[in-house]
């Protein structure tokens, strides 16, 4: 769709309405549906958030772009930042969504031919939620079995050397007097 003379036509703007009484507006369909200007006013705001962004040169059908290439656009710090991510390997996830394609493609060898009109891709709604979800939803919060130990577990190797040979003290003194006093620490001959 182009609004705008300075704007290339992208297929993943779309006009939608909010309901009675309220004018339409755009939404951009790779960043989950985020409003991004009014139908009929100034395209001012329009440009600056639909000037920077690439995906339409990206997915040019003269670049024989991947079925399995998904643009999303996150937003972060203010502003909309394009990237894009694989249907393979978007739970990878890595730190940051690269914003060229190549980037993503470069070797690749699940390639497979784009179809010329967006909007003959199945499923791309669906899997721009997905990607978005990987970067919105906070890593989980992990607890190391390293940082957390039981009381009863000596913590440094020396203690557990220790702990070791007081074990087989036991088991080769049985009378339990030898091995209080090697665990200790002290000898009392």
């Amino acid at each position: 769709m182009s609004d705008s003379p300075c704007l290339p036509a992208c297929s993943y703007r779309r006009m939608a309405r909010c309901g009675p009484g309220f004018p339409p507006h755009y939404v951009c369909g790779c960043s989950g549906g985020i409003p991004i200007g009014t139908v009929g006013e100034e395209s001012s705001l329009l440009a600056e958030t639909c000037g920077p962004c690439d995906i339409p040169p990206e997915l040019s059908p003269v670049r024989r772009r991947c079925l399995f290439l998904v643009p999303v656009r996150l937003w972060e710090g203010g502003s909309l930042h394009t990237g894009f991510s694989c249907r393979w390997f978007y739970a990878l996830k890595p730190e940051s969504l690269p914003g060229e394609v190549w980037q993503v493609c470069l070797g690749c060898p699940h390639w497979f031919p784009r179809p010329e009109n967006e909007a003959d891709i199945p499923g791309m709604d669906a899997w721009i939620f997905r990607v978005l979800q990987a970067y919105r939803e906070p890593e989980p919060v992990t607890v190391s079995s390293w940082k957390t130990r039981p009381v009863d577990v000596p913590s440094t190797w020396a203690e557990s050397a220790m702990e070791r040979i007081g074990r087989w003290m036991e088991v080769l003194f049985p009378d339990g007097g030898v091995t209080r006093r090697f665990r200790k620490g002290h000898d009392t001959r």
